[in-house]
């Protein structure tokens, strides 16, 4: 969901996915002057206002899906962000997405995993601006204490360790009971249990549409609306009862800071390189940045036109057809096959600032 982004961020990582469309869904509560010269790009029509932390990123997402359901020819839907970019080959990832897998994304059971559970557990299980909300935090602090323990997988990070005393046990037995619904009245059993991962996945046609049915089944918005960062729930959650095929995620993600992933710079390279996903995210907000420049031409073989303004630039009422832009060399082999749609579809995505 671009928000805030530069345009020509955006437009760098479009023109690197070619020949594939780009759906973008663009907050222009957020930045209103913004447009776009690549043209495999499409806009979602009557966006969502967006925001870090608010439900309307997640509307903004299945507001996405339900669009391109509706309006594009695709066989694969990846989530990505202003500030991911390939890592791998896009014939590689064609490859990939190719196999039996029907989804890739990662998560971590919350009942089953007690750093989860006691990290993010109260989060799942109580409204954001609910008084058991801001008890139950009090309650996981009690729990860790002075603990730095951490682990950083499933494309978020956790708590890790706790405690050895009767205040940390008392939590932990709370929590426990907490995850029961007839305790905390929440909407998870045993045939819908809650999963806690990172929101960047990709998936098929149908698993896509199995999705949608499921956030429309009576209770389930409404609930998860209510949640802090429901996007870390929900997703995961939905995908792990609706994709039974399931292969990793296609994204390396850097090392979180506090609540916000950190952004790759030159010294990353040698990770990136070594890393089996085909995406990573953050990147600077900056095509000019070597690290952008490195990862394109050494890990993708990206050839790329100057990222500039084009005669007409793509705007969203002229997203269902797109400009044809001169651009110099194998660049405009490219932009003539971006005007048929290819067998994957990337949708774009960026949260931008809280929504007031």
């Amino acid at each position: 969901m671009s928000a805030v982004n530069k345009p020509e961020t955006v437009d760098q990582l479009a023109y690197a996915l070619a020949p594939h469309t780009v759906l973008v869904h663009h907050d222009f509560s957020q930045t209103p002057d913004f447009s776009l010269t690549a043209p495999n790009v499409r806009f979602v029509p009557k966006p969502k206002r967006t925001g870090w932390a608010v439900f309307g990123f997640v509307d903004g997402i299945f507001h996405s899906m339900e669009y391109a359901l509706a309006n594009l020819d695709f066989d694969y839907l990846q989530l990505l962000s202003p500030s991911c970019l390939p890592i791998k080959s896009i014939e590689a990832f064609e490859a990939h997405i190719s196999g039996r897998e029907e989804a890739h994304f990662d998560c971590i059971d919350l009942l089953a995993d007690q750093d989860a559970l006691m990290s993010v557990g109260y989060r799942a299980f109580t409204p954001e601006k609910s008084l058991r909300h801001r008890i139950f935090r009090r309650v996981i602090n009690a729990y860790f204490g002075a603990s730095s323990g951490r682990r950083d997988e499933a494309g978020i990070w956790l708590r890790s360790g706790g405690s050895n005393n009767l205040l940390a046990w008392l939590a932990l037995r709370t929590l426990k009971a907490l995850s029961r619904a007839s305790i905390g009245q929440h909407i998870f059993s045993d045939k819908f249990r809650p999963y806690y991962g990172s929101v960047w996945f990709g998936a098929s046609r149908h698993v896509i549409t199995a999705m949608l049915e499921k956030f429309s089944s009576p209770g389930v918005r409404d609930y998860f609306s209510r949640l802090r960062i429901a996007d870390e729930f929900l997703i995961p959650t939905l995908l792990m009862h609706v994709a039974p095929a399931k292969g990793p995620i296609n994204h390396f993600i850097q090392t979180f800071e506090q609540a916000h992933p950190g952004q790759f710079e030159d010294q990353d390279m040698a990770r990136l390189k070594a890393t089996p996903a085909f995406f990573a995210r953050k990147f600077p907000d900056d095509p000019g940045a070597q690290i952008r420049i490195r990862v394109l031409a050494e890990l993708v073989g990206a050839t790329l036109p100057a990222i500039r303004q084009a005669k007409t630039p793509l705007k969203p009422q002229d997203s269902d057809a797109p400009p044809v832009v001169d651009l110099p060399g194998p660049a405009a082999t490219a932009a003539k096959a971006a005007a048929a749609e290819g067998n994957f579809l990337t949708g774009l995505f960026g949260q931008g600032k809280v929504a007031q």
